[in-house]
C-alpha cells in the first residue's frame, strides 16, 4: 500500500498580531478615543460663541471622529492580517504627528494640559518611536512581507481627507491671524478714550489715567485714584477662556511682595459684556489697612483680543469693583 503521508499539504501556520505590535493597537485605539472625548469637552468648555472658535472646534472633533475610524480600520486590518495593514499604521502615526508639529512650530501653548510643550514634544517623541518600529519590526515583516502589501483606492481617500483638515485648520488660523493683525493698525481712540493699539477705553470719573511704554516695547495704561485705588490696563491677543487658564493668568499677574501675607478669595464672577466672555475675581489681602486685589480680563470672540485690568484698592470691594466694572463697561476692541 502506497505511503501518502508525504503528500498532504502541512497546516499553515497560523498568523496573529502579538507582543508590541498588539500594544501598538492598544495605543492606536486608545488614543483615538481619548482625543475624541478630549475635542469633546474642550468644545463644551468654550465659554464664548465667535464664528472661528466654533468653526476650530468644529473641525476638531471632526478629526477626531475621523481619527476614531481610521483606529478601527488599522486594528481591523492588522488583526485580520490584510495587506494593506502596515500602509495603515504608519498613515495614523503620520496623522498624529503633523498636528503636533504644526502646534510646536506655532509657539502657541500653554504651560500645562494636553497642549502644552512636554505633552506635544512627548507625542512626537512617541510618533517616530511607533513609525520607526513599523518599518524595522520583524513581527511586522513576518505577518506582513513587503512583496505582499498593498495600498488599496479607499485608504489613499482616507489618507488624504484626514490630511486635508490640519492644513485646513492651519489656513484658517493664518487668516485668523491676518484679520487680527490688520486690527491692530485700524484700532484708534475716540474723543476721552485711551488705546495702546489693541484695545480702547475710558477711565471711570475721578481716576487719573496715563500711558506707559515698557523698555520691551510693550504698551500699558497704569491709573490711579489719590493713594486708596491703583492699578493697570493692557490689551492682549488671546482666545483662551477657560477657567483653568484664568487662574493662571491670575497667578502671573499677582504682586510675589503680598506672598507673605493672608488672603481670602472673595469671589469670581463669570459672564458677558456686549458679548464678550468676563472673568472677573477678588481677593482680600490682611495687611494693615486692608487690601483688595480685584482683577479681570475681558475675551472678544470676534477679534481674538482681550483686556486685561488689574486694580489694588484699600476701599471696601464693592468700590474697587465698581470702579473696573464701569471701566469694562466702555472697553472697545474694534
Amino acid at each position: 500500500m502506497e505511503n501518502t503521508s508525504n503528500l498532504i499539504p502541512p497546516t499553515p501556520k497560523q498568523k496573529y498580531v502579538r507582543g508590541w505590535l498588539s500594544f501598538f493597537l492598544f495605543v492606536v485605539g486608545f488614543g483615538s478615543l481619548f482625543s475624541l472625548i478630549m475635542s469633546i469637552v474642550g468644545f463644551s468648555s468654550v465659554d464664548n460663541v465667535g464664528f472661528i472658535t466654533c468653526l476650530f472646534s468644529g473641525i476638531d472633533i471632526l478629526f477626531s471622529l475621523g481619527l476614531v475610524a481610521l483606529a478601527g480600520y488599522t486594528i481591523y486590518a492588522f488583526l485580520y492580517i490584510r495587506p494593506n495593514a502596515v500602509f495603515l499604521g504608519k498613515l495614523y502615526v503620520i496623522i498624529i504627528f503633523i498636528p503636533n508639529m504644526l502646534v510646536l512650530l506655532s509657539g502657541e501653548m500653554p504651560d500645562t494640559g494636553w497642549d502644552s510643550l512636554p505633552q506635544v514634544v512627548k507625542a512626537l517623541v512617541w510618533s517616530f518611536i511607533w513609525f520607526s518600529y513599523l518599518c524595522v519590526s520583524r513581527q511586522v515583516e513576518n505577518l506582513f512581507p513587503k512583496e505582499e502589501r498593498m495600498v488599496f483606492k479607499r485608504d489613499k481617500y482616507f489618507a488624504i481627507s484626514l490630511l486635508v483638515i490640519p492644513a485646513l485648520l492651519l489656513l484658517i488660523y493664518f487668516i485668523s491671524y491676518l484679520g487680527n493683525s490688520t486690527a491692530v493698525v485700524s484700532l484708534s481712540p475716540e474723543k476721552g478714550e485711551y488705546t495702546d493699539g489693541v484695545v480702547a477705553f475710558r477711565a471711570p470719573k475721578g481716576l487719573l489715567c496715563e500711558r506707559v511704554d515698557s523698555i520691551s516695547d510693550n504698551i500699558y495704561h497704569s491709573f490711579e485714584s489719590g493713594d486708596s485705588i491703583w492699578g493697570t490696563v493692557v490689551g492682549v491677543y488671546d482666545t483662551n477662556t477657560t477657567e483653568a487658564y484664568f487662574k493662571e493668568c491670575v497667578d502671573s499677574w499677582r504682586d510675589t511682595a503680598l506672598d507673605g501675607y493672608d488672603f481670602s478669595v472673595l469671589d469670581m464672577n463669570t459672564g458677558l459684556v456686549d458679548h464678550n466672555v468676563l472673568r472677573m475675581q477678588s481677593i482680600r489681602y490682611i495687611t494693615d489697612p486692608r487690601l483688595v486685589w480685584t482683577f479681570a480680563a475681558l475675551f472678544s470672540p470676534e477679534t481674538g483680543k482681550a483686556c486685561i485690568i488689574s486694580c489694588f484698592a484699600t476701599t471696601p470691594v464693592e468700590r474697587t469693583e465698581g470702579v473696573v466694572n464701569e471701566m469694562l463697561q466702555t472697553i472697545r476692541f474694534k
